[in-house]
């Protein structure tokens, strides 16, 4: 019998099957990789451990369900980088046959990727290089001092100051992170062109995402929905667009007065401190007052994977009106839903479905061509049940959880020449 394939995952959050073992606060996060990291551990000939980023003092291993998971302690500004003991210590004792790092926007993977000399295979997640032009959601000073919004124009400072000390200087180290990878993984055309434009010489596999089994178990229907109630999944930061989605929100209103939005997450400014007068949800907040739209938009708090995917199948349409995205996961679950999906022409997203057929598409940015589209939908419900249907379809081709294994399974054969999973 052959010697067992060790292949060590490195990912940049706490993923939730390990989290109690490891003593770490369980989180929504990470879904789709624990899906795919379970389904992996049960190939046989597959030896698999997880290293996470995580706020912990030292390195934590614990085992659960035949995954060895490491808890690799946070350093760095922002806790985005780990140090390199404690990663030489981790991959001595993991003694990986292929390194497979899991997004390239964090100083963490560029420090594994440097301590291992053997294969190395760089999923791309987002991009920052591809998002910098994107990064503040196409806002700008000079409306918020004509309208003398004053909290926005101070919510904007924060919002450039981020960008300037925080964000930017890490588009060098994500450079270096893509050129360390001999092999590059993605799942859009956007993707594609990224790692062409950064790391030439890399070989690039695709594999699609396995999203989270929540999403399949249940199904989206017109009969069941709240009507004109629009789930967005994230409004984190600017280029998520939700500011493009408040303005549709008021044309959508003239038509359809009870139209409100579901956003997915804790409700902006609920954290206190400084965040509640800087950055892009101190200037949600007050945009959401200038425009009088306090009772039409709903933060729901965090979600698990079976709470989210009833709230979204109980709203009327998703939305994604980001101004760049690689693959959106929310859209892939909405799809999966058989959710009538609105989506922004950007990034990946367009890779995703097509338009006027499994989605509707609008220009990024466009708050007009997006209430247009969200308007068609609710004004037909054969058109929604159409579009459900078909992206329904699409979605549970391109999330199929074996497909996407084999097609892992096959880029782990590229790079080790060896069969892997017999």
């Amino acid at each position: 019998m052959s010697a067992p394939l060790r292949i060590l995952w490195a990912v940049n959050v706490p993923l939730p099957a390990a989290s109690e073992a490891l003593g770490l606060a369980k989180t929504p996060f990470g879904g789709w990789l624990s899906t795919m990291t379970q389904r992996l551990a049960q190939v046989p000939g597959v030896q698999l451990s997880v290293a996470m980023r995580a706020p912990v003092p030292d390195l934590r291993t614990a085992e659960v369900d035949g995954i060895r998971y490491y808890a690799l302690p946070e350093s760095g500004r922002g806790g985005l980088d780990a140090r390199a003991g404690d990663c030489a210590r981790l991959l001595a004792d993991a003694k990986p046959d292929l390194l497979h790092a899991e997004g390239s926007e964090m100083a963490y993977t560029r420090r594994l990727l440097q301590a291992w000399q053997g294969p190395r295979l760089l999923s791309l997640q987002g991009v920052i290089n591809g998002i910098e032009p994107h990064y503040l959601g196409g806002l700008a000073f000079a409306p918020m001092l004509a309208a003398g919004r004053w909290r926005q124009v101070v919510a904007m400072a924060g919002l450039l100051a981020n960008k300037r000390l925080r964000f930017m200087p890490r588009l060098r180290g994500e450079r270096e992170t893509i050129a360390l990878a001999s092999h590059i993984m993605g799942r859009t055309p956007w993707d594609r062109a990224q790692a062409w434009a950064l790391n030439p010489g890399a070989q690039y596999h695709h594999c699609a995402r396995t999203l989270r089994p929540a999403f399949r178990a249940r199904r989206w229907a017109v009969a069941d929905c709240e009507r004109h109630a629009i789930f967005l999944g994230n409004s984190a930061v600017a280029l998520k667009g939700v500011h493009v989605v408040l303005d549709a929100l008021v044309l959508l209103r003239r038509q359809f007065p009870s139209a409100r939005l579901v956003i997915a997450g804790p409700r902006p400014g609920t954290g206190g401190g400084l965040r509640r007068v800087l950055g892009y949800q101190a200037y949600l907040l007050d945009r959401i007052a200038q425009l009088g739209l306090q009772a039409a938009v709903e933060f729901t708090g965090p979600l698990e994977a079976e709470a989210m995917a009833a709230r979204m199948a109980g709203c009327h349409a998703y939305a994604m009106a980001s101004l760049i995205e690689n693959s959106p996961n929310t859209l892939g679950e909405a799809m999966l839903l058989g959710m009538p999906c609105v989506s922004s022409h950007a990034g990946g997203a367009p890779g995703m479905a097509r338009d006027e057929e499994e989605a509707l598409f609008f220009r990024a940015g466009d708050p007009v061509g997006l209430a247009w589209r969200l308007q068609r939908i609710f004004a037909s419900d054969a058109l929604a049940g159409r579009l459900g249907d078909a992206a329904h379809a699409r979605a549970v081709q391109a999330h199929d959880p074996e497909r996407n294994l084999q097609d892992l399974l096959a880029a782990y054969r590229a790079i080790l020449g060896r069969e892997v999973g017999a």
